[in-house]
């Protein structure tokens, strides 16, 4: 769960539980926090090359702040605890 302690499954494949909070678009990346603490909350991110994929979807990113998801990926530390994902499916919308 985002809700908890994932330093344990780091650079592994997990399936995280929680709630976003907070949409970035920067140049190369956009960033969807699940807290307000990038360093020890986990972030799901997609890379620019990536975001196309997304915009097919029936929600959009920013429709996804504050509803439950699960997410599938490899979990990285890469300033804090992330998924990099490059396909939708990897999102599941639980709420």
């Amino acid at each position: 769960s985002a809700d908890g302690n994932l330093w344990p499954a780091l650079n592994s494949f997990q399936i995280v539980e929680g709630t976003p909070v907070k949409l970035e678009h920067l140049r190369d990346r956009t960033y969807l926090n699940f807290g307000a603490d990038y360093a020890t909350d986990f972030t799901l991110v997609i890379a620019a090359r990536d975001r196309s994929l997304f915009d097919s979807q029936s929600w959009q990113l920013e429709d996804l702040i504050g509803r439950r998801l699960r997410i599938r990926g490899w979990l990285e530390l890469r300033g804090g605890p992330l998924i990099e994902i490059t396909y939708p499916e990897q999102i599941e919308v639980l709420e």
